[in-house]
């Protein structure tokens, strides 16, 4: 009987044995990768991601073009980061981007942490380029589509697909929170499909790059998107942080973007000539400009300096005359301001002017390159638009024939 059982005991002897220098072969790997990560500093990080984006068609944007763009996106000037990772605050909270790789970093902390063998180690770099490269990878495509357009305006099939495809998070974000309006298909699919209420939105009045003042073309557009709603909605957000603004928007957990007082103006006087010029079924012509002189009213009681200003500055000639005694806001001129123009643009020098909003639709008209458009409304991905030169003549263009005009 106990030679019968001696084969057992030293099969299961054996298997112990065998299990405790594995055990121990693992733990020695396991703390060899961890000693790897510990002397892995950020800059090794930085030329991973690099090389990676590189092999994706990303290319390195110029040390003075990047600056350019990092305050125009993100409010931030890269010559006062202290470190290289510059976190930002953003709809994911997930953001910092680096001045020394010259690119933004979108992963979140799932990109450095995998699970091997049973633990949650962190990766080494090798395994990092695998994660990047993995076609499971969910933030790649983010990484990558994020930093082409940004960075190098390439919005080629990728980067367009990608967006289109996430347009209530990644396209919200880049157009909204990012401030982007390079791409006319990608900022007007946008703005059909914003989830968050506009009270929360009060401060993407204002470009983050703070020498832009405030966004204008938005404006409009959420006007012509969803009408007075938006004037009142805005008004009162801008009354509620009127005294904020100077003291600055949080950008990240030590910068601010601080909003001058002729921001603040002129972005009041913008809703108040959208205001005084709004007509529909329910409201005369009369109606609003009464409503325009009660809000402007309503700022001078806020800010008992913001009527002498107005005077002083002849309202920024923005073309709006208070009548005091009539209690009116009229528009007297400058209603370009409350225009968002188009100019056409196609490789072919032509471009063709439809009845409906779709590409078998009828030709009402062929027109060349650079003919000046007024945005009437927009369907998809196609603009109602008219002629300036000739308001009577309205029809439909897609928007990849369409350019905005910044000169107005």
């Amino acid at each position: 009987m106990i030679l019968n059982k001696m084969p057992c005991f030293v099969l299961f002897f054996f298997t112990f044995f065998t299990l405790i220098v594995s055990a121990q072969t693992e733990k020695e790997e396991l703390d060899q990768l961890m000693h790897i990560w510990a002397e892995r500093d950020f800059a090794e990080e930085v030329s991973i991601v690099s090389d990676f984006l590189k092999s994706k068609g990303y290319k390195i944007p110029s040390e003075k073009e990047f600056k350019k763009r990092s305050l125009d996106y993100f409010g931030i000037d890269v010559e006062s980061i202290t470190f290289d990772c510059q976190y930002m605050l953003s709809k994911y909270d997930y953001n910092c981007f680096t001045k020394n790789g010259r690119f933004l970093l979108t992963y979140t902390e799932s990109f450095l942490i995998s699970e091997y063998k049973g633990f949650d180690v962190p990766l080494t770099p090798k395994q990092g380029l695998e994660l990047l490269n993995s076609p499971d990878n969910e933030y790649s495509p983010h990484l990558i589509a994020y930093n082409k357009l940004l960075f190098n305006d390439n919005a080629d099939t990728f980067v367009k697909n990608y967006f289109l495809s996430n347009r209530k998070s990644s396209l919200q974000e880049v157009v909204i929170y990012f401030n982007y309006e390079k791409n006319s298909l990608l900022y007007e699919v946008s703005l059909p499909v914003w989830d968050d209420d506009l009270r929360n939105m009060w401060h993407f009045i204002f470009y983050n790059n703070p020498q832009k003042e405030y966004r204008k073309r938005l404006l409009n557009d959420l006007y012509i998107q969803s009408g007075e709603y938006v004037i009142s909605t805005l008004l009162k957000v801008l009354s509620d942080n009127w005294y904020i603004y100077p003291k600055g928007i949080p950008i990240s957990e030590n910068k601010k973007i601080t909003i001058t007082p002729t921001s603040q103006d002129k972005a009041l006087l913008h809703l108040i000539k959208l205001q005084s010029q709004h007509q529909s079924k329910e409201t005369s012509l009369v109606d609003s400009q009464r409503k325009a002189y009660q809000y402007l009213v309503n700022f001078y009681e806020i800010d008992n300096k913001l009527e002498s200003r107005l005077k002083e500055n002849n309202y920024y000639n923005m073309g709006l005359k208070v009548l005091a005694e009539e209690q009116k806001v009229i528009s007297e001129s400058k209603n370009i301001l409350i225009e968002n123009h188009y100019i056409t643009k196609s490789n072919d020098n032509y471009i063709n002017f439809r009845s409906e909003p779709n590409s078998k639709a009828p030709i009402v008209n062929k027109l060349l390159n650079n003919i000046d458009l007024i945005k009437i409304n927009a369907q998809g991905e196609w603009l109602y638009v008219k002629l300036t030169d000739n308001p009577s003549m309205k029809g439909y263009i897609h928007l990849s024939q369409l350019e905005y005009n910044n000169n107005n």
